[in-house]
């Protein structure tokens, strides 16, 4: 949908009452359909509005409409203070590792976090879109960062450690991670469920070892 697509012409309290509506379903909700369809009026009565199109995007990703909701980020992007185009760029990159490549995804996350405002939750999704990238060594360097960040999860970031030992086949170290993450927060269900795919494979890399060590 284009900035000034299907125009919806409400009265000023109507807008009013829309916008409060809206927001309602974010706070109670978070990005869901009937978000979606709240902002998707939201911004057709007033498309100017760059948070509205944020929310749109936001809201349009958590359903998998992905390619209105590139569209929506891209608008709100355009809107948006050069002081909060991060948070833009880095729903850009969650919907472009959907629906792209990776290597697609990492323009949108490198411009991220090149604001030196950014917070640390998006070098971490930076660093799990790298690891899909197979990109492990830029991927440490953005943990590395996150560390140094407000907002970050701890557990996230050791999470992603574990997973990138695991792709490098240090089994012990992985889950040495992933352990420690379950430290956090023992109820992590991804840290559970990489654990047991950790110890699988290490098992089994051993067991290759004792044949070999047998013929």
């Amino acid at each position: 949908m284009s900035r000034h697509e299907n125009a919806l012409r409400l009265i000023p309290e109507q807008l009013q009452q829309l916008r409060q509506r809206a927001q309602r379903s974010l706070e109670n909700s978070g990005p869901s359909a009937e978000t979606a369809e709240l902002f998707e009026a939201l911004v057709r009565a007033n498309p100017d509005d760059g948070m509205a199109w944020f929310n749109l995007g936001d809201a349009l990703r958590s359903i998998g409409r992905l390619k209105e909701a590139e569209e929506a980020l891209l608008t709100a992007r355009e809107l948006a203070p050069k002081s909060h185009r991060f948070t833009v760029d880095a729903r850009l990159g969650m919907v472009v590792s959907k629906s792209g490549s990776p290597a697609d995804a990492e323009k949108w996350f490198r411009l991220a976090t090149s604001d030196g405002e950014c917070p640390g939750w998006v070098w971490v999704l930076r660093a799990a879109n790298l690891i899909r990238k197979e990109s492990t060594k830029l991927a440490r360097e953005c943990l590395k960062a996150a560390k140094h960040r407000d907002e970050v999860d701890l557990e996230e970031v050791l999470l992603n450690e574990a997973l990138i030992e695991r792709c490098e086949g240090n089994y012990e170290a992985a889950a040495r991670c992933a352990e420690d993450a379950l430290k956090i927060d023992p109820n992590y269900e991804p840290a559970q469920e990489l654990l047991v795919s950790i110890r699988g494979g290490a098992e089994a890399k051993s067991y290759i070892n004792r044949l070999l060590a047998a013929s």
